[in-house]
């Protein structure tokens, strides 16, 4: 039988997102948000544990902070089917796992098995992208899911009528992940690359999204504006609001153009030209 380590981890808000990013880089795979701070999981052979204080310790936390405990993967995975519950956006998207029944009141469902919040639309940060990719205008469009995870917005976007999807992530386990997903939603095949943005093809789209981190969409401006057709989109989410000006002006320097954002909470999503 094979094992998960679950973290559950008290931190100030602000912290969440940097202390994700960092437990992304030792191999934990699967985060979700709480009142208390956040859970972080990873399979039980992949976690260093002194790795994983070197990070908490750099952040000025210490133990009675977090509660660590091992449990089995059947179990980790009936409880997130115990709380997982569909996802609606606009009346016109729902979003549920493979043991919900479908709702024909919804005009587009997508069927994402539950394994994170992230990646199934509950996070504020997949939620917020989808509301804008239902105002684009996606059909016969070519379409860049940068930082793919489980595949949500690539299946969106053939759903919403795109024409050719390539998508990308720097995790392993996105691979399985995505193809999993791709045969639950029968759509068609979509062109997934592992590695960053040095591994795509010499290629422009019509449509980018990128549902990241703040820094790592800082650090990407420069190389998406030569991907992007003219009066292409680009569309990102995954930061604070409090991120947006930042972004913007990094954006605008690369030469894009702001055109306009959504938020939910503290979290946004913002849509831009070329």
């Amino acid at each position: 039988m094979s094992y998960y380590i679950l973290c559950k981890i008290s931190c100030n808000p602000d912290l969440t997102e940097i202390l994700t990013a960092e437990l992304a880089e030792i191999n934990f795979e699967g985060f979700l948000e709480n009142e208390m701070g956040f859970e972080a999981y990873l399979p039980e052979t992949d976690f260093n544990e002194s790795l994983f204080w070197e990070v908490l310790h750099a952040y000025n936390l210490d133990e009675s902070a977090v509660e660590i405990v091992k449990m089995a993967q059947q179990n980790w995975n009936a409880e997130w089917e115990s709380n997982f519950e569909p996802v609606c956006i606009a009346n016109q998207l729902r979003i549920r796992a493979p043991f919900h029944q479908p709702d024909a009141n919804y005009p587009l469902e997508l069927i994402i098995q539950p394994k994170t919040s992230f990646g199934t639309g509950h996070h504020e940060t997949t939620f917020t992208i989808m509301q804008l990719m239902l105002g684009l205008n996606l059909n016969l469009k070519r379409v860049f899911d940068y930082g793919s995870g489980t595949g949500i917005l690539a299946i969106l976007a053939d759903k919403l009528g795109a024409a050719h999807i390539v998508a990308n992530d720097i995790d392993t386990w996105a691979a399985e992940n995505i193809l999993e997903n791709i045969a639950l939603n029968s759509v068609q095949p979509i062109q997934f690359i592992e590695g960053d943005l040095r591994a795509i093809p010499n290629q422009t789209f019509d449509v980018i999204l990128a549902n990241i981190n703040r820094n790592i969409l800082m650090d990407s401006f420069a190389n998406l504006f030569p991907m992007l057709a003219t009066d292409g989109k680009l569309v990102i989410s995954g930061f604070y609001t409090t991120d947006l000006p930042d972004l913007q002006l990094a954006a605008e320097k690369e030469g894009f153009v702001f055109l306009n954002s959504t938020h939910q909470n503290n979290w946004t999503a913002a849509v831009f030209t070329k």
